[in-house]
């Protein structure tokens, strides 16, 4: 019985089909994921946040939204200013980027008004008319209670298929409240700044 041995070219070229086919597949998959799609962001807005909608203690605050492009174009920072009336004003500032590592949408919460940073992760989803992203997130609170966070930004197109507005819903649950129950903590809108 014959022995049919490859040539060595014959090897060569079947590593570098199977070489260069992963590496092309993974990053044509990053490629249609990145910290660019979030860039609707970038800007000065106009921000009211309603917390606790609908309910006995409902309060209103306003402030502005700057949001630049930051660390080398790998996250974009956010800025909030909420007027506190009778109080000092509230900072906020967020970073968001897509990871390519974990394959989501982060953004990473920082605030003057609350010692406790938070991570969100999620997904970007693009339709027709509007951006919708998605994250969760937990961490500890104090007494080792365990507070659970979902969002969801609803970014509108106007006619002129710009990115003008944004409502984002915040909702709320700790390790305390019976499995399931959310509150709505923040009903939160933008309007661009012309």
């Amino acid at each position: 019985m014959k022995k049919i041995i490859p040539s060595n070219s014959s090897i060569l070229i079947l590593l570098l089909l199977c070489a260069t086919h992963i590496p092309l597949s993974a990053q044509q998959f990053d490629e249609r994921k990145s910290t660019e799609e979030l860039s609707f962001l970038k800007g000065k807005w106009n921000i009211v946040r309603i917390y606790s909608p609908d309910s006995e203690n409902e309060r209103v605050l306003k402030g502005t939204l700057i949001c630049e492009e930051s660390l080398d174009g790998q996250f974009i920072k956010c800025t909030y200013e909420m007027k506190r009336p009778g109080k000092i004003r509230g900072l906020d500032v967020v970073y968001f980027n897509y990871n390519s590592i974990y394959r989501l949408y982060e953004s990473v919460w920082l605030s003057s008004t609350w010692p406790i940073k938070g991570i969100l992760q999620g997904d970007l989803q693009k339709e027709t008319d509007r951006y919708i992203l998605s994250t969760s997130g937990q961490f500890k609170i104090e007494n080792n209670v365990i507070e659970y966070v979902r969002g969801e930004m609803k970014i509108i197109k106007s006619k002129e298929q710009n990115l003008d507005s944004f409502v984002r819903k915040t909702h709320i649950r700790t390790s305390n409240f019976e499995e399931g129950v959310w509150h709505h903590h923040m009903t939160e809108t933008a309007q661009r700044i012309k």
